[in-house]
């Protein structure tokens, strides 16, 4: 596992739940200092530190690992979040912008920075919008 893909996690993990790099640390079992290192990818943590980071932030291991996209494992949705799913996977193409152009504002800056929007860019302006994701303008 690439060291500044793990690092991109953790920051989008601790900054879009508002979580401290000293409480992370302290669930697992580590200083604040080493969860830095791995935040900033200068170090690895090892399998263990690992499996604490992935309780600690409720996500599985393999989104912490970079070997899926998705924070939440399925088993894990609630009936609300699952029920959104469904929704969504039946939207067409048109009403899943509108959904993301409202979505686009809970983006934080390193999700925006990868391009997490799925849809960016794609189809005609939506009617109210200036262009394709964007209110007004």
């Amino acid at each position: 596992m690439d060291n500044m893909r793990l690092a991109s996690i953790l920051r989008d993990l601790l900054e879009s739940r508002g979580i401290q790099q000293k409480w992370l640390a302290g669930e697992a079992g580590t200083t604040e200092a080493t969860i830095s290192r791995y935040v900033y990818g200068v170090h690895q943590p090892s399998l263990y530190i690992m499996i604490k980071i992935a309780e600690a932030l409720n996500v599985p291991m393999d989104y912490l690992c970079g070997l899926t996209g998705s924070a939440t494992a399925k088993e894990t949705l609630t009936e609300g979040a699952e029920l959104l799913l469904n929704c969504f996977a039946r939207a067409d193409s048109r009403d899943r912008r509108a959904v993301w152009v409202i979505l686009e504002r809970y983006l934080t800056e390193s999700e925006q920075a990868r391009g997490a929007t799925p849809i960016a860019g794609e189809g005609e302006p939506l009617p109210g919008f200036g262009h394709t994701g964007t209110r007004g303008a």
